[in-house]
């Protein structure tokens, strides 16, 4: 297991690495210059040239890539062109926004997906299985950018049930001291603006998680179907337990164990999918944050948060690999095999 562990940690090392030089050279293909858009419309070559010079990026492709490695191994993500504060700062300060919006996505996705998953697969065949199966296999493919316009066109504009974006009402004021707006509310004692926050929140949690909650409940269906029918469980039915004793104390515990790497890739992914709703709903969080820097070619932000996902996902994904081997020894028999 120790050995695992560590080729898996070895293997997300490089892929680290690898990662952050494909991010370094990928930003720079992008056409545009970021002196240019810095610079005033009335600006001369010569003063560009030293917006240019300032930045760095007057020196050879090569020389920029060495260093920018040297300050990434010191967890120096660079400063913004647009800011002009530390990049993981400004992520920092953006990042309980988007944890929020993701975190509440998740919630959705387990209270929603699961149990629909569970019935399906209980009452295969019948019309609540065909009405799952048909509509999972309709929203699954929507794009969130798509449902998240049609959510705001349709529950804000439209109906006006909910905001238009924010996480608060313009004129609404709340100390900063988690980052998190219902945590904050709670400790200052405003159970008003928790509820806000709550109104404001619900929408663009919901855009985000409706894509993933059709694939959850087809993953949760499948696997629990493939587990009732083992020959264990039919040894359990044989031996007079309840239906309903058989399905969840046998059925759904082992059915979960395929979730598990779900469940850790589906939270660094839904960090990811928040970009687009963000954009949307206006939530100041890191996709927005991230989008503006793209305008302005704003190259250490772009990077920044490209490695930081990426390292996210590595980290994330060896985690539930050394996990799920550690749950389950035929994985890890199964991977020492193919070695």
């Amino acid at each position: 297991m120790l050995r695992f562990s560590l080729q898996r940690f070895l293997s997300a090392a490089l892929t680290a690495f690898v990662v952050v030089t494909l991010t370094f050279f990928i930003v720079r293909l992008v056409p545009g210059d970021p002196a240019t858009a810095l610079a005033p419309a009335s600006a001369t070559p010569a003063q560009i040239d030293r917006i240019r010079i300032y930045l760095g990026l007057g020196e050879p492709l090569w020389a920029q890539f060495g260093l920018y490695l040297q300050h990434v191994a010191a967890f120096d993500l660079g400063t913004s062109i647009r800011t002009n504060q530390p990049v993981l700062s400004d992520i920092l300060v953006r990042l309980p926004a988007s944890v929020e919006l993701a975190a509440a996505a998740f919630l959705l996705q387990v209270v929603i997906a699961l149990p629909i998953g569970i019935l399906a697969a209980v009452r295969r065949g019948s019309r609540l299985d065909l009405l799952t199966r048909l509509t999972s296999s309709t929203i699954v493919g929507l794009p969130v950018f798509w449902v998240s316009l049609m959510f705001l066109w349709i529950f804000s504009f439209l109906l006006g049930l909910f905001p238009l974006g924010g996480r608060l009402d313009l004129q609404t004021d709340l100390d900063r001291v988690t980052g998190f707006v219902l945590i904050d509310a709670l400790l200052a004692g405003r159970l008003d603006i928790a509820l806000e926050g709550l109104h404001h929140l619900v929408l663009p949690a919901l855009a985000l998680a409706l894509p993933s909650i059709a694939f959850w409940t087809r993953l949760m269906r499948g696997s629990l179907l493939e587990v009732l029918g083992e020959d264990y469980v039919r040894t359990a039915r044989a031996k007079g337990l309840s239906r309903r004793m058989v399905v969840m104390r046998h059925g759904v515990r082992n059915a979960m164990n395929p979730m598990v790497t779900v469940f850790g890739l589906e939270l660094v992914a839904l960090l990811t999918g928040a970009l687009l709703v963000e954009i949307v709903f206006a939530w100041p969080g890191v996709g927005n944050y991230i989008f503006g820097s793209l305008q302005v070619r704003d190259y250490p932000v772009v990077q920044g948060s490209v490695i930081l996902i990426a390292l996210l996902y590595v980290g994330v994904n060896s985690i539930v690999d050394i996990v799920q081997a550690r749950l389950d020894p035929r994985v890890l028999a199964a991977i020492q095999a193919r070695a």
